[in-house]
């Protein structure tokens, strides 16, 4: 009787949720009035992705030949409310995810699609949406923490080429420490997941010369001369040329900044039209509504290549990121092996080696100070998580 009622109870709640998924299904957009949306030929698979669609298929038919016939090699152009938008040889569909992702619980089972991703995709006839069964390798997948103390990541974006850290210049609420702090800790997820950054400084119409060359200075002292760092204004259309430079043709780049950034006003720039909404920021202090509510890719066109935006991020926690704070302060890493003691801060223990290097002029002050400012949040951040979450 209790094993009937519990069949009941799961059969009950699988009703209402498709029930809910189809109500949010009925509520997208209209593919007719997306703009600007990639087409499969803007993002094809690397040899490695379209070796892995095949041998997946081939496996497929060994099972099924019908339903092998019918999976086709599609990319995660579009996610509106977690349901993805693929973008085919032949067709631009909505697509639900398989039953399977929701039984895979391993870590190394890919569980949802992000935009960007490789997948295959099972189109039947007669249906209008299709299935996504199984998400490709990536080559590169940008990801943010967001498990607290479970040790849980969100892919924000996959098969990535340059990550466009965009900052916002002229707010009052940011000190140039805030902002340099910013750009680094970005800097360092970006070069965590293997993609080149591009510093890409917004709004630079609200600075006077003076205090515009006070910052870039700083920013440039802070990423050292091997970071392309970009002053823009949308406003002026200083800059724009330079960011669609970033992203050739058959390339993809990701936009990555907090709400308020300029993001969507940036784009609409590359775009040459107005194409995402941008809201209403108080110009004073940049705070504002979120207008990205969806993760969209967008082809620029004119031989340029595909944009990835995200809804504007609150914070960018660094949780298990030692190998990006490695990669962007390799000069200290480097010196820090020469120290006396293994267990130097790097601030006042004799025979430490980083800060003879300080002394010399070998080791910029400001790329110290931030290095130990982010190494010590990352200290802290794995301390609290849970004994039995392994950081990789």
């Amino acid at each position: 009787m209790g094993k009937a009622k519990k069949r009941a109870g799961s059969a009950r709640r699988s009703r209402e949720t498709s029930r809910e998924q189809a109500c949010i299904a009925a509520d997208l957009p209209a593919l007719e009035s997306l703009h600007d949306v990639p087409k499969f030929e803007d993002m094809r698979a690397d040899a490695v992705q379209a070796a892995a669609f095949e041998a997946w298929v081939a496996d497929a038919a060994r099972r099924d030949e019908q339903a092998a016939s019918e999976m086709h090699l599609g990319v995660v152009v579009r996610l509106d409310r977690g349901f993805p938008l693929v973008a085919c040889a032949d067709q631009t569909l909505r697509a639900e995810h398989a039953v399977g992702f929701a039984k895979a619980r391993s870590d190394e089972q890919v569980l949802l699609p992000a935009v960007g991703d490789r997948v295959v995709v099972r189109i039947s006839a007669g249906h209008d949406m299709g299935v996504i069964e199984h998400v490709l390798p990536r080559h590169s997948s940008f990801e943010r923490w967001r498990g607290k103390k479970r040790g849980e990541r969100q892919v924000l974006a996959a098969n990535i080429d340059v990550i466009l850290i965009v900052q916002a210049l002229g707010s009052v609420r940011d000190t140039l420490e805030l902002v340099c702090d910013r750009i680094a800790r970005s800097m360092v997820l970006a070069l965590d997941c293997g993609v080149e950054p591009v510093i890409v400084l917004t709004k630079a119409d609200r600075c006077d010369d003076a205090e515009l060359e006070r910052v870039v200075r700083a920013v440039r002292q802070l990423m050292g001369p091997q970071v392309r760092v970009l002053v823009t204004s949308s406003v002026a259309g200083q800059g724009v040329d330079e960011v669609r430079a970033c992203v050739p043709a058959g390339s993809c780049a990701m936009i990555l900044g907090e709400s308020g950034a300029g993001k969507s006003t940036l784009l609409n720039a590359l775009l040459g039209h107005e194409a995402l909404e941008t809201g209403d920021v108080r110009e004073r202090d940049d705070a504002g509504r979120h207008t990205t509510v969806a993760r969209v890719m967008v082809s620029l066109g004119h031989d340029a290549g595909v944009i990835a935006d995200a809804p504007g991020l609150r914070s960018l926690p660094l949780v298990g990121h030692e190998r990006g704070l490695a990669k962007m302060f390799p000069e200290i890493v480097e010196a820090a092996r020469a120290c006396r003691f293994n267990d130097c801060t790097h601030t006042h223990e004799p025979g430490c080696a980083v800060c003879e290097g300080v002394e010399e002029g070998a080791i910029e002050r400001i790329r110290l100070d931030e290095f130990l400012s982010l190494a010590r949040e990352m200290r802290v951040s794995a301390q609290s998580l849970d004994p039995d979450i392994h950081l990789g």
